[in-house]
């Protein structure tokens, strides 16, 4: 039951259903400063933005000349600044009709959670290697690069192993009894 409640609780998270805050209509915040609300209709080409057009002229080298030519073909804001807009995708499959912006967002996230996932996986096989050598202090302290470029392969692997691990052999969790609590509480009615 408890598994169906966090499957059921994440799909309404991720498809969007949370159910929105009732607050009580009240004075204006901030009422002295300018609206921040923000439209995609505000922006034009930045080829044609006159302000844009201001900071290329600006440019000196070629690889500013290269960079305002890129630039020249997203949008931009009154004060001549590309603006990244990426639409919500929230319903079905959403992603599949607002195409061309993966290399502004998708991609570079996913590329940061691999090689993270890479870190923490090569990390993780290399202190557990070198908690079974004799000598696990003095590998903590001063890195052994077979040992590492050995942890390092198996952090590319990380997904594959961390399923393996994870679902089959059980080895990515402790039971509670193996792990140190604080001596005043009692933790054993936790359900983890």
């Amino acid at each position: 039951m408890r598994r169906l409640f966090a499957i059921l609780i994440s799909a309404f998270l991720v498809v969007g259903f949370a159910s929105t805050a009732n607050a009580a209509a009240g004075p204006a915040l901030n009422a002295d400063r300018a609206d921040t609300t923000f439209t995609a209709a505000a922006l034009s080409q930045c080829s044609e933005n006159a302000r844009f057009q201001e900071r290329a002229s600006a440019a000196s080298t070629p690889q500013e000349i290269a960079r305002f030519e890129r630039y020249g073909k997203v949008l931009c804001g009154d004060e001549g600044l590309p603006h990244l807009i990426i639409g919500p995708t929230i319903e079905p499959f959403g992603a599949a009709f607002m195409r061309g912006s993966e290399g502004n967002v998708l991609i570079p996230a996913h590329i940061f959670v691999g090689v993270c996932g890479i870190i923490g996986w090569a990390g993780r096989e290399y202190l557990i290697a070198a908690r079974a050598s004799k000598d696990a202090a003095d590998k903590e302290i001063f890195i052994d690069s077979d040992l590492l470029s050995s942890a390092l392969i198996k952090g590319a692997q990380w997904p594959f192993q961390a399923n393996t691990q994870g679902r089959a052999a059980g080895q990515l969790r402790e039971d509670n009894k193996n792990i140190t609590t604080s001596p005043e509480s009692d933790y054993s009615d936790v359900p983890f």
